[in-house]
């Protein structure tokens, strides 16, 4: 018996090494890996050697320095995922991780959605050119109005954005103040003579100008102010006869207010967004805008500018279950902008403001309203006590697992 498993054991081996002599030879004499033998498999790669910009690791042949050759854990055979990977050679010299914004495929680490790992006919390896490149993701809303900003209408978007992190809003290269003279001056006539001689030097011009294009000339947003359109400046400035032609002729909220007294009711309500340095501008752009009701930008990035917090939960994403509102970026579904004499600036209590949609469950049987008290807040339990509308990693968005997480909260040693 002992003599067949012998004979067995060296049948093993002796196939074994046969299959081994065979086999194409990975290994250089040196001991070292020969990745000219991962063409042999793979000639597609080949093709790309062959073209103008190529990753420098790859045109070296060192595929190991991304590749593991035998196993790994990540797609590709990958030795990290990709943006460690990247960040491993391309390190953080020019300190863009420090800034304050960044570009999402960047700060998520997918640098394949910008470029390729081989070989490109791009600069840069990237996988298009120019503006292909950005509306991949980006809508082409506004580049295709009359009028077009000249760096839009060649589709050289890094002329003003960079690419990657920036200290400013919108990934622009530069402060807005400053960005727009890099290339236009608004000390010749022409300019002075467009601007009613106002001295508009040091002002934000996308207060006026849309930064890729317009229906309008000189890139003028679409809703023009009421006393923009007509030129009548003086109706809110000091106007040029002053020492502070651009100053407001009556501080803070009550110039508005002039033309405005209804919104006044609104602000007079329990809670309120006026106040603590919040003023009408910071949401409504006084000159000319491309939103609804001349917001300063779309409604769920204007919030966010202010509600940080909310924006680091938003963005986390173990919350992987919001609102559909949430998602869609309508704050203003739910809240009220102005005012509200309800919690979180809802413009009723909780109950109604969730029932008005989902109407099946003004009949949930668990109690609700002034009868049903919290332990934890010694507050009436309303919807949203159980649900947060933010984000949650449970699902409908509940705040705990509804196995079992949730309910014990409230009701313990049951």
């Amino acid at each position: 018996m002992h003599g067949k498993r012998f004979f067995r054991f060296l049948f093993v081996v002796f196939s074994a090494c046969a299959v081994f002599s065979a086999a194409p030879q990975v290994f250089a004499q040196s001991g070292k890996p020969d990745f000219k033998k991962c063409l042999r498999c793979h000639p597609d790669v080949q093709k790309e050697m062959a073209q103008k910009g190529t990753h420098k690791p790859f045109k070296q042949l060192k595929c190991s320095s991304c590749h593991n050759p035998h196993a790994a854990k990540h797609e590709g055979l990958l030795r990290e995922d990709v943006g460690r990977l990247c960040r491993s050679c391309h390190q953080d010299e020019k300190g863009l991780m420090a800034k304050k914004h960044g570009h999402k495929p960047f700060e998520e680490g997918e640098c394949l959605s910008c470029h390729k790992p081989h070989a490109s006919k791009n600069t840069n390896l990237l996988v298009a050119r120019n503006e292909e490149l950005c509306f991949g993701c980006h809508a082409k809303e506004g580049f295709s109005q009359k009028h077009k900003h000249s760096p839009a209408r060649k589709g050289n978007c890094l002329k003003c954005h960079a690419p990657h992190t920036s200290d400013y809003d919108g990934l622009v290269r530069k402060n807005r103040k400053k960005l727009c003279v890099t290339c236009h001056s608004i000390q010749t006539a022409k300019a002075k003579k467009a601007h009613l001689n106002y001295p508009v030097q040091g002002t934000d011009c996308l207060s006026c100008h849309s930064p890729h294009g317009s229906k309008r000339k000189a890139l003028v947003k679409e809703s023009l102010h009421k006393p923009f359109a007509q030129n009548k400046c003086s109706t809110c400035h000091n106007g040029l006869g002053s020492g502070n032609p651009l100053g407001l002729k009556i501080k803070s909220a009550s110039v508005c207010f002039g033309c405005h007294p209804g919104v006044v009711e609104d602000f007079r309500k329990i809670n309120s967004h006026v106040g603590g340095g919040v003023f009408c501008v910071n949401c409504h752009n006084a000159h000319a805008s491309d939103q609804d009701h001349f917001k300063t930008g779309k409604e769920s990035k204007m919030c966010l500018t202010c509600h940080e917090d909310t924006k680091a939960y938003l963005d986390d994403k173990k919350h992987e279950y919001k609102h559909p509102l949430t998602k869609e970026g309508k704050c203003t579904s739910c809240h009220r902008p102005h005012g509200s004499d309800f919690r979180y600036f809802f413009e009723a209590d909780e109950f109604k403001v969730c029932t008005g949609c989902h109407e099946r469950h003004s009949t949930f049987t668990h109690p609700l309203g002034e009868d049903a008290i919290d332990p934890r807040s010694k507050r009436d339990i309303t919807c949203i006590t159980c649900h947060n509308l933010m984000g949650s990693p449970s699902e409908y968005a509940l705040r705990f697992d509804m196995k079992k997480n949730l309910c014990v909260q409230c009701h313990k040693g049951y």
